[in-house]
């Protein structure tokens, strides 16, 4: 399940087994692959024209099929981020570095299964530290309050649809009617996709347009580095208890609730102003409005959804709106949802899926909650 990581120490040497990187024009991402959980803590050396951020991976080795050409020295070049080195500190410690112009704002987050540590790194001059950014991301909220993105009458014109799973990893699969996620989940982002174009103000991006493995990190990348205004994922549920059914969303915050955790964790295995000003506008309070704004875009869609299929289909439950920690809307810098359309476990349910018919009543039911959210924004 997503969550910054609690990582206990790992038991054994732990293997680095990749770093790779995304450069996207306002930030550049860095992930390293571990093959179990270590905790960090950076330190920086900050200089008047260039800074270095560092850290150590202790009780590790590279493994096996690093990659040779990244054993010492990663150039990158990307807006602050000149390139990164890796060397043995000691026997038992890889010591990583980053070489900056100069170190801007960054975050730093933790994903498993597998294990990985996420750098989103930003072109900023001004040196931010981690610690200090988590304090100023911990804003109170105003309840009751018009959010931030309202006050300031933002409105949208980038989608982002994001069709959950893909290649490698194909989700629910329901092998007694030989269906799986992906497939569906693709297919009704297609369907979507082809309703919104039918509006010239909106430009729809999809972050996978065919079967391909998408990193689950790498989809809200997507949304941010295209300046998406909402980000859309969607999914099929899946349960033990093969009678449950309905339609479900979520937006990214802590839970304590059981079955969302459980959710969770099944699909873990973002004026002529747009959402996305918001980010060079208020770039710390557009944290807390992001919740507010991301429970509203799903209370939206989940009407439109259950609407449009009860008005098609009997035995439509609305299951509501609920929070849990997704990792694909980890980082995502606009207002996103996750809906779980319909449940690929229940026979019933799966029927309707694998029916081009009820997958555009779904698209459908999506279409009708985002342009209700728009239209909220009085845009």
């Amino acid at each position: 399940m997503l969550a910054v990581s609690l990582a206990l120490p790992a038991r054994g040497p732990v293997n680095l087994q990749n770093i790779r990187y995304y450069s996207y024009p306002e930030y550049t991402r860095v992930v390293l692959d571990l093959s179990a959980d270590i905790k960090i803590a950076e330190k920086t050396l900050k200089g008047s024209s260039s800074g270095r951020l560092f850290f150590d991976l202790k009780n590790c080795r590279f493994a096996a099929d690093y990659p040779f050409e990244k054993k010492n020295e990663i150039k990158i070049q990307a807006g602050n981020l000149q390139r990164i080195r890796i060397g043995k500190w000691n026997a038992q410690t890889i010591r990583v570095v980053f070489d900056f112009d100069k170190i801007g704002k960054y975050n730093r987050f933790y994903l498993t299964s597998p294990f990985r540590i996420v750098f989103d790194i930003y072109s900023q001059a001004e040196f931010v530290s981690h610690a200090q950014q988590a304090r100023e991301q911990n804003l109170p909220v105003v309840q009751g309050s018009p959010s931030i993105a309202r006050q300031l009458g933002l409105g949208v014109h980038r989608i982002v649809i994001d069709p959950g799973h893909g290649g490698k990893d194909p989700g629910t699969i329901n092998r007694r009617l030989d269906l799986q996620e992906k497939n569906i989940t693709l297919d009704i982002g297609k369907r979507l996709n082809a309703i919104l174009n039918e509006h010239a103000e909106f430009e729809i991006i999809l972050t996978r347009c065919r079967d391909e493995y998408v990193p689950l990190e790498e989809r809200a990348a997507i949304a941010n580095s295209n300046q998406g205004d909402i980000f859309v994922s969607i999914h099929t549920n899946s349960a033990p208890r093969q009678t449950a059914r309905g339609v479900e969303s979520y937006y990214l915050n802590i839970t304590a609730d059981p079955r969302a955790m459980e959710v969770a964790a099944q699909e873990n295995a973002m004026s002529s102003k747009s959402m996305a000003d918001m980010r060079t506008i208020l770039n710390q309070i557009l944290q807390n409005s992001k919740i507010s704004e991301s429970r509203i875009l799903c209370q939206s869609i989940q009407r439109g959804m259950v609407a449009n299929l009860k008005q098609k289909y009997d035995a439509v439950d609305d299951l509501g709106v609920k929070k849990a920690p997704f990792y694909v809307l980890l980082g995502a810098q606009m207002p996103s949802a996750l809906i779980e359309v319909s449940f690929l476990s229940n026979l019933n349910e799966a029927k309707r899926l694998a029916s081009p018919s009820y997958r555009q009543a779904v698209a459908a039911g999506l279409y009708l909650g985002i342009i209700n959210f728009i239209q909220s924004l009085g845009k």
